[in-house]
């Protein structure tokens, strides 16, 4: 089935202006908290045999370790310690109220809105660095992106979901590995997950998914060129899924979108043009769970019909991009394309 533009439900004309605040106190928030990431936990005077020494904490857990006794120097260097950390809280706090009135604006627009937990998550792996450098979003909770991406309503896509389903992308050409801190020095993905909720833990007979207490399952997928993961990541995903090589293409998509409780949520994910026939692709793989083909099928379609009606000039599906499918794909756009009456321009 074609999906005609009529389908598609378009946001409210002061909504451009509502996104974009939104991304703004999103983006203030976020820089404070990466400022408050990178300095110690905490940095103290502690006593020994009469001499007072500075003290430090990287970590809560952390035990204290002594940088010196009272000089001018250690003095300064808790003098900044306590300024710069008493910035970015207050920067913190300001964007925090900043993100509420605006995520409250947005939410009465009723736009696309994740849930507070998926926030909470997205929010920690962006923070640590994990979330646009390492970390991609894909399947079902990528299409919220895609809706904002396009300012309209899709009429299938973005059905709720009980899991979480990220892809691995360091080093590839959608990693934004420059903007961010040194790899060596990032979190490992089960480390921001258990800041978030220490219960997750790894599937054993699953060892690419975690699940916390409540049952809520986060899934690492990766392409065969990704392998093998740093040995810091405990995750061990399959790395013999081709399909996951096409979610490394073309442009990937950051967007910030409002959560139920008004908060904020970063997403990143895959060029809606290659999601989109990843999806057919998998509507049609012999060994997908059958009851999750039909949905797959729905969302590559409209994902489709989305790019040819509003994203022509950010995302075109020429003859070039045509061209560079593999011969899988090409056959599945041209089967679209034939029900569609789409002609790629040249």
């Amino acid at each position: 089935m074609a999906y005609k533009k009529t389908d598609f439900i378009p946001f409210p004309s002061d909504s451009e202006q509502v996104l974009a605040n939104l991304e703004a106190a999103y983006d203030q928030w976020h820089q404070s908290r990466q400022v408050l990431a990178e300095l110690p936990m905490s940095m103290f005077w502690q006593g020994k045999s009469g001499v007072e020494y500075l003290a430090v904490k990287e970590l809560g857990n952390d035990n204290a370790t002594t940088k010196g006794a009272r000089s001018p120097e250690t003095e300064a260097r808790f003098a900044a310690f306590t300024e710069d950390k008493a910035r970015a809280k207050q920067r913190s706090s300001d964007a925090d109220s900043l993100i509420d009135q605006r995520a409250r604006q947005y939410r009465a627009l009723r736009m696309p809105a994740m849930t507070d937990g998926q926030g909470e998550l997205l929010r920690a792996l962006d923070v640590a660095g994990l979330l646009r450098n390492d970390l991609l979003v894909v399947g079902t909770n990528a299409f919220a992106a895609y809706e904002t991406l396009c300012r309209v309503k899709f009429p299938a896509g973005n059905e709720p979901t009980q899991d979480f389903d990220l892809a691995w992308c360091r080093g590839s050409g959608v990693s934004l590995s420059q903007a961010s801190p040194a790899a060596a020095d990032r979190k490992s993905l089960m480390a921001v997950l258990r800041s978030v909720d220490p219960t997750y833990d790894l599937n054993r007979k699953k060892p690419y998914q975690a699940v916390n207490r409540t049952g809520y399952e986060v899934e690492l997928l990766a392409a065969p060129s990704m392998a093998p993961l740093p040995s810091s990541e405990s995750f061990e995903p399959m790395v013999s899924l081709v399909e996951q090589e096409w979610l490394l293409k073309g442009k990937a998509v950051f967007s910030v979108v409002a959560t139920q409780r008004y908060r904020a949520c970063p997403l990143y994910v895959p060029d809606p043009r290659w999601m989109a026939l990843h999806k057919l692709w998998l509507a049609q793989k012999p060994e997908r769970n059958i009851q999750k083909k039909p949905k797959d099928e729905r969302q590559g379609l409209v994902l489709l019909d989305a790019c040819r009606y509003f994203l022509t000039d950010l995302y075109p599906m020429d003859i070039d991009f045509v061209l560079e499918l593999p011969v899988e794909l090409r056959d599945l756009f041209n089967d679209w394309a034939k029900q569609a009456g789409y002609k790629p321009s040249m």
